[in-house]
């Protein structure tokens, strides 16, 4: 039997870009603790009927529509960083994020969907954040 190779944690990054050009920068801020990266792909379904047979149960065939991507976090506040989500959050703006997966990159512009911010008594502050695809996200080569 062989075993699996693992990707650690750190190894899958989400890197908001700094909107500079020619040369945009990324960094990964601090706080998120788990991180998520979902691809969808709506489809339009059709209803093919058996020809021998059109009592019998038919089949789907479903044409891929459009597809999206969402990224999702959660962790702590980090105090140092907490503005730089809540700054994108409020300016409804669009940024290109980079998503790393070990040796993989995908970029795409995403919008800052959902930003919101937990606290309990004896606990550190957390929040958790939603972004959404505003167009295409690419596997970079």
């Amino acid at each position: 039997m062989t075993q699996a190779s693992t990707i650690k944690f750190g190894s899958f990054l989400v890197e908001l870009g700094d909107g500079v050009t020619p040369t945009e920068g990324f960094s990964a801020p601090c706080g998120l603790n788990s991180r998520s990266f979902n691809r969808t792909a709506a489809t339009n379904d059709t209803n093919v009927p058996d020809c021998d047979d059109p009592d019998a149960p038919s089949w789907l065939e479903r044409d891929t529509v459009s597809l999206s991507a969402a990224i999702a976090g959660a962790g702590v506040v980090a105090d140092e960083d907490f503005d730089v989500w809540n700054s994108w959050f409020e300016s409804g703006a669009t940024k290109n994020v980079r998503i790393r997966l070990k040796n993989r990159t995908w970029i795409g512009p995403y919008k800052c969907t959902k930003l919101n911010v937990t606290g309990q008594r004896g606990s550190r502050v957390t929040f958790d954040v939603s972004l959404d695809s505003d167009g295409e996200t690419v596997l970079q080569s």
